[in-house]
């Protein structure tokens, strides 16, 4: 668990630095450029895959948890929420593990959460498996 939050820390970290180095014209008029381009965000979908793989399994269903609602504490920034929704897609094949009840509790917290109109196709991917643990 320490890991995730090291990574998703460092992450954090990063993505900052980039917006406080970010120059006037990054990213203007559709051009690429800026943080949005860096390869910090798909290297954090790895590296959450990654640690997911390498955690002791009884550790997992509260590191699920927390992947899962870490989205929602950075709204404020587009690309970090994105990258965020996008890294809740490696949770999906341990979801099937989870305790009944915790699996229940996250199915209708997210559909709350994130409704479906929101919904990026990884996260639908996310609630399927969340409707399968029976």
């Amino acid at each position: 668990m320490e890991e995730l939050e090291q990574l998703y820390g460092a992450y954090l970290d990063l993505v900052a630095q980039l917006n406080r180095n970010r120059k006037l014209w990054d990213g203007a008029f559709g051009l690429g450029g800026g943080p949005a381009d860096n390869p910090c965000h798909e290297k954090l979908v790895r590296d959450v895959e990654e640690a997911l793989a390498d955690l002791d399994p009884t550790r997992r269903p509260q590191a699920v948890e927390y992947i899962l609602r870490q989205p929602l504490e950075h709204k404020d920034d587009p690309v970090v929420y994105y990258t965020l929704m996008a890294a809740q897609g490696a949770t999906i094949p341990y979801l099937s593990a989870l305790p009944v009840d915790q699996a229940k509790e996250l199915r209708g917290w997210f559909e709350h959460t994130f409704p479906r109109r929101e919904r990026m196709p990884c996260q639908d991917k996310v609630l399927a498996a969340l409707k399968k643990v029976k």
